[in-house]
């Protein structure tokens, strides 16, 4: 790794990561968007320079939000602090991309775990009062935001309620699934930012030698999601709700498997990249939902149809 340090980048890199992760405080609908991609420049950083300067910076954020929202702003940020380390360990480890990914996903969830369960020791509330009134505040917050955009009547507005407690009982029932696949999705975006800032940097860094759009989830998923469908059908309520969110995580992998199939192909289409980028997005608006169902079924079925002829061919190693 270098640790020769390059003052302007590393200045540039420091403001980027402060203003994508402070962004919602002013800008709070785009800025929450933009925000997905804070952890993206620290990722850079712990690769690429010692560890101490993303370490203060992430310090430095931390006290920020501790100041502003309270300790319990700091539950979350735990999460998001933890994740460039965990990549940045991985990468420096030589660890495949499957194994840099699940890490980063698994070891920050455990540590917002630990966190969590301190805080609701400290203050002596059940975790699943905790989570419970996190759900009420974020699905309230969208109730009265949607009031203020629609003309609501009484009777309207009672249905709404009715609504929102059934919303309420169902992102409580597939929280643990959400959690995991909001850091699945948020940690692949900003990996792959990090890979392709890197790849064209000065001089050029490889994070993995492995090409993306030959990755491929291992093939016993399968077997995890047959036995989480068939988990569904079972009478025990419990068992309903943990084969429920295993399902919905086995889905995005497959959905994940499904866009690198996808963009394999798409690679290898005779029109320029600008014409490639153009197709996928009006693809994406004219038939979203039926792009996320053809991609999900082309990952699970990649597995017997074998879409990208890897396993005929010998594995070439390069980045793309």
């Amino acid at each position: 790794m270098h640790t020769a340090a390059r003052k302007p980048e590393l200045y540039v890199l420091v403001a980027l990561s402060l203003f994508l992760t402070f962004l919602p405080v002013f800008v709070p609908v785009e800025g929450l968007l933009l925000s997905t991609l804070a952890p993206f420049p620290l990722i850079v950083i712990a690769v690429k320079y010692p560890w101490r300067y993303a370490l203060s910076l992430i310090g430095l954020e931390a006290g920020i939000f501790v100041l502003v929202g309270g300790w319990q702003a700091l539950l979350s940020f735990s999460q998001y602090g933890a994740m460039p380390l965990v990549i940045a360990g991985a990468v420096r480890h030589g660890c495949s991309l499957s194994q840099i990914i699940a890490s980063s996903v698994l070891i920050p969830i455990g540590v917002g775990c630990v966190f969590l369960v301190v805080y609701a020791l400290l203050h002596r509330q059940p975790l699943s009062v905790l989570i419970a009134t996190y759900l009420e505040q974020a699905l309230q917050t969208l109730h009265d935001y949607m009031q203020t955009v629609e003309q609501v009547t009484g009777d309207e507005r009672a249905s709404g309620l009715s609504e929102l407690e059934t919303l309420r009982q169902f992102m409580l029932a597939i929280f643990p699934s959400m959690l995991v696949i909001n850091h699945l999705l948020t940690n692949i975006l900003n990996y792959v930012a990090a890979r392709y800032y890197c790849a064209r940097g000065q001089p050029p860094m490889q994070l993995d030698t492995e090409m993306l759009t030959h990755w491929r989830a291992s093939d016993y998923v399968v077997w995890v999601f047959i036995a989480s469908g068939m988990a569904l059908l079972l009478p025990v309520v419990e068992l309903r709700t943990i084969g429920l969110n295993v399902f919905l995580v086995t889905l995005v992998v497959y959905l994940l498997q499904g866009l690198a199939i996808t963009v394999f192909w798409g690679q290898r289409l005779p029109i320029p990249v600008g014409g490639r980028w153009l197709l996928s997005l009006i693809g994406i608006v004219m038939a979203g939902p039926l792009c996320v169902v053809f991609c999900i079924a082309a990952g699970l079925f990649d597995l017997w149809a074998d879409f990208r002829r890897l396993r005929r061919q010998p594995f070439v190693s390069r980045n793309v």
